[in-house]
């Protein structure tokens, strides 16, 4: 903040401090006093005590959104879009990882409470239960989620992983598959529920025994080429995988790098969540994918609806975004068919 107080802006606009006021506030005046006011800022360089102003006007122009993963390509493009249609609508963006850690779910909330954040973005890495939802409950500000797990008195935005999943998995058995392997985290969470129940229903409806559907959860902090390994020395391996995100498929492509497995004539892969680098690898990974502006418009458009008061009195709303499969090169009908 510059040395200069409102009441310099009005001696060199030659304006009383209200009219002053109601400029920087965006309230209705003359177009002339506007010019007055915002030439008189802009020569000496006054820059408005935005905590000042939140304790008067109850807005701090604010909006905190917790994710779990911060490094997580699959929501970088997310948070950009949705940075964007904030900062469109006059307001910035606070961001925030808990690392999947409750304990820190809770801090961050408890830090974005304490300034006074005008509205609650949030990917929860928790159940919705117990203190999670007793914080979210007293929050005080709009809130909308990335989960379908919360009672729908929260505005909520969910992806159709369970329709995807299954159409991925179906797509795998229509080529001749018939032992496959699922890799997701948060197994006990609704986004890998869903990616579970999708899987596992593609089996059922083919008629197929639902042990040929080889779900094995992975703990983020740990290497997932150990759980590939150890799911290609079983007697009968999987002959497809399905992996969720980067992190993952890295570490499923680097297994497969040092047995000199290639891909799809050994393996065939397809990701949860698409990526520059799915496109570029060398095959292409066939992934499913969806819109990170369609997450964006439906997570800001349910939170700008609650501070706008558009809802009030109103169900929160709940959006759910489509998924698509994007067919590329790296499945193929396995060498045995019976496989």
């Amino acid at each position: 903040m510059t040395g200069f107080t409102i009441k310099d802006v009005a001696r060199e606009a030659k304006v009383s401090v209200g009219s002053v006021s109601r400029v920087l506030n965006g309230l209705a005046v003359s177009e002339a006093m506007k010019k007055k006011v915002d030439a008189a800022v802009a020569k000496l360089g006054y820059q408005p005590n935005s905590l000042a102003r939140s304790m008067r006007t109850r807005s701090t122009g604010a909006v905190g959104f917790l994710v779990t993963d911060i490094s997580n390509p699959l929501y970088g493009a997310t948070i950009n879009a949705v940075d964007a249609r904030l900062r469109a609508n006059g307001l910035m963006l606070l961001l925030a990882s808990s690392g999947n850690r409750l304990q820190t779910e809770l801090d961050v909330l408890a830090e974005f409470k304490r300034r006074r954040v005008d509205g609650l973005l949030m990917a929860p890495g928790s159940d919705a239960n117990g203190p999670m939802l007793e914080t979210l409950e007293r929050f005080g500000a709009p809130i909308a989620l990335m989960s379908g797990d919360f009672p729908r008195r929260f505005a909520s935005v969910t992806t159709d992983y369970r329709s995807g999943v299954k159409s991925a998995t179906r797509y795998l058995l229509d080529l001749g598959h018939r032992r496959i392997a699922l890799l997701t985290p948060l197994a006990h969470l609704w986004p890998g529920r869903e990616r579970i129940a999708g899987f596992r229903a593609a089996f059922r409806e083919a008629g197929l025994p639902e042990q040929n559907a080889l779900v094995r959860p992975q703990n983020l902090g740990l290497d997932t080429a150990d759980d590939v390994a150890d799911l290609l020395d079983v007697a009968q391996p999987p002959t497809a995988l399905v992996l969720l995100g980067t992190r993952i498929l890295a570490g499923a492509l680097r297994t497969l790098r040092e047995r000199r497995l290639r891909i799809p004539a050994d393996l065939s892969i397809i990701s949860i969540g698409d990526t520059e680098w799915t496109a570029v690898h060398e095959p292409p990974i066939t992934a499913l994918r969806w819109s990170a502006d369609d997450v964006a418009d439906a997570l800001v458009g349910l939170l700008l609806a609650q501070i706008n008061g558009v809802a009030a009195g109103a169900a929160p709303g709940r959006v759910t975004v489509p998924t698509e499969l994007v067919l590329r090169g790296s499945c193929a009908a396995p060498r045995d068919p019976g496989a």
